[in-house]
C-alpha cells in the first residue's frame, strides 16, 4: 500500500536536523550533549531520525568538495498527496527562451494530464508523481515501488516485471523459487539480496546493497553478469560496471537523492519522478558535475539547489515547465 505521511516522524527528523547543528556549534558544551541525549530516547521515533540524520551526514562527508544539496530542509513529508505546485518564478527574461514557450507549455499540460491507458492496464501496481508504495511480499521481503513507477506480477510473487521507473527490493532467497526481476530485455535474478533496479525506455540500472544478484539479457554477454555488495551495472545503448557505497543505493525511498560528481542532466533526469511538469536543461549545464544529497521532501527547491551548484538557476513557466539556465 502507499506510504503514509507520518507528521511524528518528520517532526524528529527536523528536531534531528537542529540537534546536528547546535552539536556542532557547540561540540564541548556537556549541557548541550546532556538536553541531546535525552531528547534522542524519548522516543524511538526520535533515535531512528537521529540514525537517519547519521547516515545522511557520512554520505555528504564522502561527496566531493562544494555543495551539499539541501537535504537538512524538510518542509513537507513524501507521501501520497500529489506533491504542491511550485510557485512562478519571475525571473530577467532570456534571449532565449523564444515566444512559442507558452504554447509548449499548453502542450505538455495536455500531454501530462492524458493517462498512460496501456501501461495502467498492464500494472498491478503503479504510483503518480512524488509518490511511493510499499508492496510487502508473502514470503516476508518487499518492494518499495519509487515515484511515477510500475510493476506486474507474473504468476506469483516471485517474478516481478518492472514496466517503468524503479523499485528497491528486499528478497527473501528461496532455491526451489528463485526471485526473478524482468526490465524490458534484461533480468535480474537474486541471491538472497537487497537491490536496487530502474528502468528508463529500454535501459536498465541495478545496483546491490547486500547480497548477490545475476543479471542477463539484452546486450549483456550470453552468460550474463553477476553483482555483489555495492556493484552496480547499467546496461542499455552502453553497459558499464562500477562501485557504489552500499548505503547510497536505494536512499530515494528515504527521500533522498545523492549526487557524487555525475552530470547534471542525469541528476535532474533521477528528480524528474519527484516533480510534475517538465523540465528543460540547458545543454551548457547539462554535463557539468553536481554533488549533493537533496530531500525529495521538497523536489522543486531540490530543483533549485541543483542548480544553485552551479550557479544557474530555475525558471517557471507556468505550473508544468521549468527551465533550468
Amino acid at each position: 500500500m502507499a506510504t503514509q505521511p507520518d507528521p511524528i516522524r518528520e517532526r524528529a527528523l527536523k528536531e534531528a536536523t537542529d540537534w546536528l547543528i547546535l552539536l556542532q556549534e557547540e561540540p564541548d558544551d556537556p549541557a548541550t550533549w546532556h538536553r541531546f541525549q535525552a531528547w534522542r530516547v524519548t522516543s524511538d521515533a526520535n533515535d531512528e531520525a537521529w540514525r537517519r540524520t547519521e547516515k545522511t551526514t557520512e554520505i555528504v562527508a564522502r561527496l566531493p568538495v562544494g555543495n551539499t544539496g539541501n537535504w537538512q530542509r524538510r518542509p513537507r513529508a513524501v507521501g501520497p498527496a500529489e506533491p504542491a505546485l511550485p510557485a512562478t518564478r519571475h525571473w530577467p527574461r532570456r534571449r532565449w527562451v523564444m515566444a512559442g514557450v507558452t504554447g509548449l507549455a499548453a502542450g505538455i499540460t495536455l500531454m501530462l494530464g492524458a493517462p498512460d491507458i496501456a501501461l495502467r492496464l498492464r500494472a498491478d501496481q503503479i504510483t503518480g508523481t512524488g509518490r511511493i508504495a510499499t508492496i510487502h511480499l508473502p514470503d516476508g521481503g518487499s518492494i518499495t515501488l519509487g515515484p511515477a513507477s510500475a510493476l506486474a506480477f507474473d504468476g506469483d510473487k516471485r517474478h516481478v516485471i518492472l514496466l517503468a521507473g524503479e523499485a528497491l527490493f528486499s528478497v527473501t532467497h528461496d532455491e526451489r523459487h528463485p526471485f526473478l526481476v524482468t526490465a524490458g530485455a534484461y533480468q535480474t535474478e537474486d541471491v538472497g539480496t537487497v537491490f536496487d533496479v530502474r528502468r528508463d525506455g529500454q535501459s536498465v540500472a541495478v545496483a546491490v546493497k547486500s547480497g548477490r544478484v545475476h543479471v542477463r539479457g539484452g546486450s549483456l554477454p550470453a552468460a550474463g553478469q553477476n553483482l555483489s555488495e555495492g556493484q552496480a551495472l547499467g546496461a542499455g545503448a552502453a553497459t558499464f560496471r562500477t562501485s557504489v557505497p552500499p548505503d547510497q543505493i536505494g536512499v530515494w525511498a528515504d527521500g533522498l537523492l545523492v549526487a557524487n560528481d555525475e552530470p547534471l542532466g542525469e541528476v535532474v533526469a533521477r528528480l524528474r519522478p519527484w516533480l510534475r511538469g517538465k523540465i528543460v536543461v540547458s545543454s551548457q549545464l547539462a554535463q557539468q558535475p553536481v554533488s549533493g544529497v537533496y530531500n525529495m521532501g521538497d523536489p522543486a527547491a531540490a530543483l533549485d539547489a541543483i542548480a544553485h551548484a552551479r550557479q544557474a538557476r530555475v525558471r517557471w513557466i507556468g505550473p508544468w515547465l521549468a527551465l533550468v539556465l
